[in-house]
């Protein structure tokens, strides 16, 4: 990091230039300092501030009816309190097939619900969704799934080789991720509630944390990365829902070293990219859970420590490559080898598509775009809530929601509207980032803090408000960026 770090000194101002060198004398280590309970500050709506209307939430009501792939395929929202999720996975599902849809699609269906009304100030919409919650709670709503101590006496997946072999950790594993869905939605509604509301609700989600997150708190995950980050989503929430820092510092300092393990240098994950057929499926579900989960991290107050932010970056490049050049992605070897499918034909030869704001958040969060991948584009979802994530990353930054075009290099808004203004300001800082990363070797987070250094002090009306002042800028990102490469 310090390499690149001074490889950009050069191009600021002195008055930013030492105090930043004296921070990296005297505190060489502060960018990898653990997170600490009183760094923690639990925002509102979980993965923002203040939860604001979103067009890419979409469509989304208690009283709908939704499909779901099977046999039986037309469910209603009103079935899912008191839905018995054990009998019917063990029905329709098999270590291929994870008929999870049943129970995350409602929940994410709730959640979306949830936002929609708080974001609208709707008081009968905000009420509904707290009775819709509370019939959750009083049913004990998933509560007889299968524990981890049962699981020790059940079959691994994949038994021999074979994908219709019954998959039991998939019924424990669905349920906690529709579990913490719900629990998003019940967070977001909680400043919404009675005291009688709350006591009902925290009452069912203290049993099913209990049951199924205690128990397993601190376990990392043998086979890979997958689903709300092995698990450290649904402890964020219930952390939120809890009020409890430590909680909360505890399993961002833990997630961080299971991501670490997980995370090859060269952006591989361990397991996950290394599953047949479904490499890159499985590869970019991770990619996803990973950047979702450090969102919300950051959201907490937490620092992210280089390295994991280092590896995160390769990974995305890897989802790139896989969708550019298969056989080259392919190509890495690993020491371990795991039973894996058998999927033929390439039905899975794309970007996850339940990952359907991947793109959002790489480009986001890293300023990288995802590559042209045109099965998971016609694939992926349009609206809704990220069952992997917990939330809609294009609901981060609303330019997608108002269908603003931010393709074209110069094509930007003009208001006096001060939140337009940000926008404008921060679609810059990711194309001059975009520029300079293409032409340098440093590490994209550490360009994009220095061009923020640089634009943030500018002076509105003077430097940023016309087109001009805009492109002036853009070309002068161009010409460091070719400095730096000397």
């Amino acid at each position: 990091m310090k390499k690149h770090i001074f490889e950009f000194l050069h191009l600021w101002p002195v008055n930013i230039v030492i105090p930043i060198v004296l921070l990296l004398i005297l505190f060489p280590g502060i960018a990898n300092a653990k997170v600490k309970a009183n760094d923690i500050n639990f925002p509102a709506g979980l993965y923002t501030d203040e939860i604001k209307s979103c067009k890419a939430i979409g469509y989304a009501t208690l009283d709908q009816q939704f499909t779901v792939n099977g046999p039986n395929k037309t469910h209603w929202m009103r079935n899912f309190p008191g839905f018995d999720w054990p009998a019917y996975h063990i029905k329709y599902g098999n270590s291929r097939d994870v008929p999870h849809e049943v129970i995350t699609k409602p929940a994410s269906i709730f959640a979306a619900v949830a936002h929609k009304a708080i974001a609208n100030g709707d008081e009968d919409k905000i009420n509904k969704a707290k009775q819709y919650l509370i019939k959750i709670a009083e049913s004990k709503t998933l509560l007889n799934t299968i524990t981890l101590n049962q699981l020790k006496n059940k079959p691994k997946c994949w038994k021999n080789g074979d994908p219709n072999s019954p998959c039991w950790s998939h019924q424990y594993s669905m349920a906690r991720q529709a579990w913490t869905i719900v629990m998003v939605g019940a967070t977001q509604l909680k400043p919404y509630m009675t005291k009688k509301e709350f006591k009902v609700v925290d009452k069912w989600a203290k049993k099913f944390w209990k049951k199924y997150y205690k128990a397993s708190l601190k376990k990392k995950g043998t086979h890979g990365f997958y689903g709300q980050a092995n698990g450290g989503l649904g402890i964020l929430v219930y952390a939120h829902w809890s009020d409890n820092n430590k909680l909360a510092a505890d399993e961002i300092n833990f997630r961080f070293k299971s991501i670490d393990h997980f995370f090859m240098d060269d952006g591989y994950i361990k397991g996950s990219s290394f599953r047949g057929n479904r490499s890159q499926f499985y590869h970019t579900y991770g990619v996803n859970s990973v950047l979702g989960y450090i969102w919300i991290a950051k959201q907490f107050g937490a620092a992210i420590p280089e390295k994991i932010e280092n590896k995160v970056i390769n990974s995305i490049h890897v989802s790139n490559l896989a969708i550019e050049d298969r056989e080259k992605f392919l190509s890495r070897e690993w020491k371990r080898i795991r039973v894996v499918n058998t999927t033929k034909g390439g039905n899975d030869w794309n970007t996850h598509p339940e990952a359907f704001g991947i793109d959002t958040l790489m480009l986001e969060m890293y300023g990288i775009e995802l590559a042209h991948d045109r099965i998971y584009l016609e694939r992926r979802k349009k609206s809704g809530i990220d069952n992997n994530i917990g939330f809609n990353p294009n609901c981060i930054n609303d330019l997608k929601s108002q269908q603003i075009d931010t393709s074209g290099w110069m094509n930007f808004e003009t208001n006096e509207d001060q939140g337009k203004r940000d926008r404008i300001i921060k679609t810059l800082i990711t194309k001059i980032t975009k520029r300079i990363s293409k032409d340098t070797s440093a590490n994209t987070n550490d360009i994009k803090n220095w061009v923020t250094l640089q634009i943030e002090p500018l002076d509105w009306d003077k430097d940023l408000d016309r087109a001009v002042d805009r492109k002036n800028l853009t070309v002068n990102g161009r010409a460091r960026s070719s400095f730096c490469t000397r």
